[in-house]
């Protein structure tokens, strides 16, 4: 099984919103558990899409991270010129 190597996800575009959405699942999961006395669906469904949403960026920024990794090791390989 290969090892991911996840060295270059925080320079992949996808990363930061997928931490921004993080923490405004959070954000909706804690107002829905001080509102629980309430009506406090609306914030659990936008707590749930929130997190959705961070997780696919997540994912997608995982799989960029791989694809520059994996590049840049073919890139280092030494080939000896034929001649």
């Amino acid at each position: 099984m290969k090892t991911l190597d996840l060295s270059e996800v925080r320079y992949s575009l996808y990363f930061w919103p997928a931490v921004t959405l993080s923490g405004i699942a959070v954000f909706f999961f804690g107002w829905a558990a001080l509102i629980s006395a309430q009506n406090w669906v609306g914030q659990a469904i936008w707590g749930a899409v929130a997190t959705l949403v961070a997780m696919v960026l997540l994912f997608t920024a995982i799989r960029a991270s791989h694809r520059t990794v994996t590049r840049r090791r073919h890139s280092t390989v030494h080939t000896i010129p034929v001649q």
